[in-house]
């Protein structure tokens, strides 16, 4: 599989990743037979590592200043799963409820004033 001229530096990822897999088995089976699981093992290992450490690095970027929390919408949850189970028992339904209302009012005024 010849990569096209024209398209040689726009190839798809899995296009890569494939050409990259070969290369990579055909020197693990030019390797001697003793040295291929060990040389398998290395391989796995690596890209492994370096998977973990790109995406430990992006999520500590992204995550580096969460947002504000805004109780809307588990309010809104919490009071459904509040009605749901005042039908099966009362008191903690109905209390769940009362939450999910007090959150949703908390969110609603965080929205307003911010708005």
């Amino acid at each position: 599989m010849a990569p096209d001229s024209s398209n040689s530096g726009h190839q798809a990822p899995e296009q890569e990743i494939e050409r990259l897999a070969q290369q990579i088995g055909r020197l693990i089976q030019s390797a001697e037979p003793q040295k291929r699981e060990d040389l398998k093992e290395l391989a796995y290992t690596l890209i492994r590592e370096e998977m973990f450490q790109r995406g430990e690095g992006e999520e500590r970027e992204e995550g580096a200043t969460p947002g504000p929390f805004n109780p809307l919408g588990t309010g809104v949850l919490i009071l459904v799963v509040g009605a749901g189970l005042s039908f099966v028992f009362g008191p903690v339904g109905l209390t769940l409820m009362l939450g999910g209302v007090i959150f949703i009012v908390w969110g609603a005024l965080i929205s307003w004033v911010k708005g």
